[in-house]
């Protein structure tokens, strides 16, 4: 017996004994709405699964990278706030600290995010479901460029809370 058919032949039981009478649901139409087109031919399983809250794991990979990017750019935010205080201020001593933390924060974050992105390539299931990975070193440079054009003194770089870095 293939396993189409003992699939076939459970399900015809079950429906016999009445186990899918009564279910949330039942005769309404399926909601097709976002992900439709998720998995291609495979998208209405990963639906039932998702409604069941059982995810394969690449796809509850993506929520996280969803969620880390959005925290990534709250830190950047947070960043570019912080520097054009000091710039206003021009007291970038004071602000010397603050910023060091958020790029220590923002380059953590960053590479968590790099290794997420990274592991949910290596486990999507096809090239067209892979997401582009992002380039710590550029964003760090990004940051550090941001304070040397608001006019930081020094070399223009935060340099790190934990003391990695000179220090400005």
């Amino acid at each position: 017996m293939t396993f189409e058919k003992a699939a076939e032949s459970q399900i015809q039981e079950g429906m016999a004994a009445g186990l899918f009478d009564n279910l949330p649901g039942s005769g309404k139409p399926l909601a097709l709405g976002d992900g439709e087109n998720l998995a291609g031919a495979n998208w209405l399983g990963f639906r039932v699964l998702r409604n069941a809250g059982m995810l394969p794991e690449w796809l509850n990979l993506a929520r996280e990278i969803e969620r880390d990017c959005e925290r990534l750019d709250r830190l950047d935010a947070e960043h570019a706030a912080l520097c054009q205080a000091a710039a206003r201020s021009g007291d970038w001593h004071a602000y010397r600290l603050p910023i060091a933390r958020v790029r220590d924060r923002y380059e953590a974050l960053a590479r968590t995010l790099r290794r997420r992105q990274d592991r949910f390539n290596y486990d999507a299931p096809g090239i067209r479901s892979e997401r582009p990975a992002i380039w710590v070193e550029y964003h760090l440079e990004r940051l550090d460029r941001r304070m040397r054009e608001a006019g930081a003194p020094g070399d223009g770089t935060a340099g790190s809370a934990r003391g990695h870095r000179v220090l400005w």
